[in-house]
């Protein structure tokens, strides 16, 4: 029998970040605005490495110019067992959960990154007051 995971969602810190974050995230996209925005992105060498979903399920993220060979999966607007379902492949990839959104919705939006890149990508994180997610298994 596994063991059922109690995921912790990052946190956004309160103070200086607030206002760096208020000019990193994306505007608000619409469903049919979100691919879009992230393909345009992804041309331009930039990955996102935090996103968020709004009740109104509209998605905003960070962008991040990744290192070259970090490999990143980014899903968002998942219901909890979709997002598990793309946690335990990630886990056996040996990927890390780098950050993790759940809207009032229930609804999650997560980032997961290769092993040797993550540290990396959490001081990217941490430089905008965004703490990494975690799991426990209970």
């Amino acid at each position: 029998m596994e063991t059922p995971t109690t995921y912790i969602p990052s946190k956004l810190l309160a103070g200086e970040f607030e206002l760096l974050r208020q000019h990193t995230f994306t505007r608000w996209l619409s469903r049919d605005l979100t691919q879009a925005g992230v393909d345009f992105c992804r041309n331009l060498g930039l990955v996102p490495v935090y996103s968020e979903c709004s009740p109104e399920h509209l998605t905003r993220y960070i962008f991040w110019r990744p290192p070259t060979g970090a490999l990143i999966e980014v899903r968002s607007g998942r219901t909890k067992e979709k997002f598990e379902e793309f946690d335990r492949v990630n886990r056996d990839k040996n990927w890390r959960l780098l950050s993790l959104h759940i809207n009032e919705s229930d609804v999650y939006s997560a980032v997961w990154i290769s092993s040797d890149y993550f540290e990396t990508a959490l001081a990217f994180l941490m430089a905008h007051g965004i703490t990494t997610a975690g799991r426990r298994n209970a």
